[in-house]
Formats: C-alpha cells, structure tokens, sequence
C-alpha cells in the first residue's frame, strides 16, 4: 500500500505468530461487524442486537467479552436502575479500523481478480465452508503425522483459487 507508514520491509518470518494471532482476533464470525457497528460511537447491547440482525445475544455477548479482554473494547457500566452498560472502541480498536478498511480494499481486488480470472462468484459463506475443511485437513494432517502417515498418502483440500484463509475467515463486505 503506497503512501502507508509500513512497507514490506517492516515484515519478517518471525512477525507470523504475531500476524495469525491478529488474523485470528477478527477471524470469528460477527467480530468486523461488532467493531465496525462500534466506530460509529457508544452502543449499548439492545442497540448492537438491532444493528446486527441475525446475532444471537450469546454470540455478541462473547465477542464482547473477548474484545473487551483483548483491550479493544471498552465496557462502561452507569450506576442507574435497572443497570445501563454501553461499549465503545478504545484507542486500539479505533486503530483496528484502519486495518479493517485495508482489509477491505484488499478483499474488493482479490475478489475483481478472482472473479475477472474466470473464477465463479463465492459467498463469504462459501469461502468459510472451504476454509473448515482445510482447518480439519490441517488437524487431520498432524494426527496422521503421528500415525507415521507421510503427505503423499493424504487427499488434499484445496480452495479453487489461491487466496489466503485466514483473510478470508475475518474479511466481511
């Protein structure tokens, strides 16, 4: 990305633990959508549940929760009756925002490209039901490593074009 503070050269093999763990925070399903609801200000639950039609309260709940731990979200709890609670995004997770709206551009090119290539046009949720099965391969993998199996003796799961999972399990339009 020209004219970004951070280039290729900022990035080393030993940045990956940190980059999948980042990846992983906004992999979950619902998490954009909560911290994109939040940029607009303070939001109380009620609020996000109508916001995000099809959340479950449980779901939001532990995305909260999580974002909450994580430093991204901040939980404000008024003294009143019955008790008021709102979140709002902290210095962090405004930041975040800025990574979500790179992810977005990204995800807009990968998808012209793909689509341009002659790929068909996949659902987000087409896109996650192949990146499970690659996770189970992955599992599988380790197990059958154990069992003295070697890569050549395995089917192997693969996406119909080369696009990086763990992008496309957080990235939501």
């Amino acid at each position: 990305m020209n004219g970004n503070k951070f280039s290729s050269a900022d990035l080393h093999k030993s940045d990956v633990e940190a980059i999948d763990f980042g990846l992983a925070v906004l992999s979950p399903r619902w998490t954009s959508e909560i911290l994109i609801d939040l940029s607009a200000g303070a939001k109380r639950t009620t609020h996000m549940l109508r916001d995000l039609p099809g959340i479950s309260a449980k779901t939001l709940c532990q995305r909260l929760r999580r974002l909450c731990e994580l430093q991204l979200v901040n939980r404000t709890t008024f003294p009143e009756v019955p008790p008021r609670v709102e979140y709002n995004l902290t210095a962090k997770g405004e930041e975040l925002t800025y990574v979500l709206s790179a992810l977005k551009v990204l995800g807009k090119e990968l998808l012209t490209t793909s689509q341009n290539s002659g790929g068909r046009k996949r659902s987000l949720k087409d896109v996650r039901l192949e990146a499970k099965d690659v996770t189970a391969k992955e599992q599988t993998s380790k197990e059958e490593q154990e069992m003295g199996l070697k890569p050549e003796h395995t089917a192997l799961i693969t996406l119909e074009h080369e696009i990086p999972i763990h992008f496309l399990n957080g990235a939501h339009s």
